[in-house]
């Protein structure tokens, strides 16, 4: 495939492109320009107008650069030009992300600064689910005694009593008869 440099003032955008480009997605291709360069080139025909990478286009002028590789397709007929353009943006959506193998690759690098993705869903994604498990499960099922009595129905949502006017410590509901367990019991 030969791609030619050419002038992003050269290029053309569609009268109406098939698919937008929210500002988030345009500043993660920032992110990843900035991070990697230009790792394919956009597809344009022999009048220089955008068929694929229309949001590649608008990154590379939010970044000022002037030029951009474009590989050049030409001889295609209008109506092929628009099964172009909607096949390249349907296309992509058909892929389905394998999160097993996404964690693997996760693994294998230093930081989590991946453009496309939000830090906190890869920090999620990569944590220790072991741990977190024996952590979450140690205190499932744990409410402190006024949890208990509100759920018991002898006490108010807001903690007033009636009656029971106890110390607070952690009790353990049983979820289906409702006997309350105090593990701090001997």
């Amino acid at each position: 495939m030969q791609t030619e440099a050419i002038a992003l003032d050269d290029l053309r955008a569609p009268p109406r492109n098939v698919r937008r480009h929210p500002e988030a997605q345009i500043k993660e291709l920032c992110r990843a320009v900035r991070m990697f360069g230009q790792t394919r080139p956009i597809v344009i025909d022999e009048d220089n107008a955008v068929l694929a990478g229309n949001g590649l286009v608008e990154a590379f002028r939010r970044l000022k650069y002037t030029e951009i590789q474009a590989y050049r397709l030409a001889g295609l007929t209008h109506e092929q030009k628009q099964k172009l353009m909607l096949s390249d943006n349907k296309i992509f959506t058909l892929g389905v992300d394998d999160y097993e193998a996404i964690q693997d690759m996760l693994h294998s690098i230093s930081d989590l600064d991946v453009p496309g993705f939000d830090e906190q869903f890869l920090r999620d994604l990569t944590a220790d689910i072991d741990r977190l498990t024996t952590e979450h499960t140690a205190t499932f099922g744990r409410v402190s005694e006024a949890e208990a009595e509100v759920a018991r129905g002898r006490a108010m949502p807001d903690g007033s009593r009636d009656e029971y006017q106890e110390e607070e410590r952690q009790v353990i509901v049983c979820p289906r008869c409702g006997e309350a367990i105090y593990p701090d019991a001997h």
